[in-house]
Order: C-alpha cells, then structure tokens, then sequence
C-alpha cells in the first residue's frame, strides 16, 4: 500500500514528461501552424514590418464633416460667423411683466435656497436660485415666501401663493331626490 502513492505519481510525471518535452512546438514548413488557434492572429515579422504595411492616415480635410457637424450639439451645424457690431446693437428678447409666472415652492435648508416658477408657457416647473435669469429678469434674494427679482433697475416680486388661505370652491348643488315608487297591489284574477 505504500508504494501506490508512489507509483501514481510516477505515472503522472511520465506523462506531462511526454507531453512537454516537444514543447513549443516548432513552425510547420508553410511557417504558420494550421492546429493552431492563434496562428491568425500571429505576426510574421517584427513589429516595424506591420506598421510600415498600414496604409497612410488620412489628411485633416477628410474629417471636416466631423469637425462641421459636431455630435454633442443638438443642432448638428457649424458654427456661423458672428459679426461682433451686430451682436452689440442687436436688442435682447426681454419679458416686459412676470405677468402668468406662478411662484410654486420656495426650498431653504443650510446648504440649497431655490424656488420653483411654472411658466405658463413652459409645460414644466423651473427651477431658480440666486442670480439666475428669469426672462431677463435677475433673480436677487429668495425669501421663504416670496423671489425678488430684477431688471436694468426695476424691481418686481413673484409671491408664494398660500393655499390655506384660498376660498374653498363652492359646494356642489344637491341632487334632487325622486319620491319612492309605491307598488300597486296587484288586480285579483278575475273567475
């Protein structure tokens, strides 16, 4: 019994004996070898002889349809050239009024302040905080029940509109009653 541990390991050293002792197997005559998995993916060659049989790159003019039609912006042209003077007399698209914004909600912790306007032209609430733009507006100081807001000097104030105090719609008018149906009794046959 003792030799059979022995033995065992005898028989396995044998045969990874044979097995590695032609190990790497040598290049077949066609200098690839065909059982080989990685025989596509092997290199004839050094490395400075695969490189110098790539093709040129491309010139910079072959990739101007990328540099003119950028993926990132939605719009996907290319920038126009702006003349500065017209920039400069152009007059900005300003809202005269808050007239229709609804100052929705008003968040003040240690770390956020901003306040929530549902434009009426705008199917989503947005969002505002300290020194953003509000159809030209400015927004200067958020207070928890109402947004400060300027303009070249003029001053206006959107407030939170407090639901508690709103009248209560008006009851709905009661249904009239029908009177109940009284059942005849019914006719006795007649003999």
């Amino acid at each position: 019994m003792k030799w059979l541990p022995g033995f065992v390991l005898l028989a396995l050293g044998s045969m990874l004996f044979f097995q590695w002792k032609d190990w790497p197997p040598g290049p077949s005559p066609a200098g690839l070898d065909a059982d080989s998995p990685a025989a596509p993916n092997t290199l004839v060659g050094s490395e400075t002889d695969a490189a110098t049989q790539l093709p040129p790159p491309d010139p910079k003019d072959a990739y101007t349809s990328v540099t003119d039609r950028p993926l990132f912006r939605p719009e996907r042209r290319p920038e126009e050239d702006v003349d500065p003077d017209a920039q400069a007399t152009a007059e900005p698209d300003v809202a005269t009024s808050l007239e229709g914004m609804n100052l929705s909600a008003v968040i003040i912790t240690p770390t956020l302040v901003s306040a929530w306007i549902q434009d009426p032209n705008e199917p989503r609430l947005r969002r505002l905080r300290i020194g953003d733009d509000l159809e030209g507006w400015s927004v200067q100081t958020i207070l928890p029940d109402r947004v400060l807001l300027e303009r070249q000097g003029e001053q206006d104030a959107l407030i939170l509109r407090d639901y508690g105090k709103t009248p209560s719609p008006a009851a709905p008018m009661p249904v009239p009653r029908r009177p109940p149906r009284v059942l005849q009794p019914a006719d006795p046959p007649d003999q």
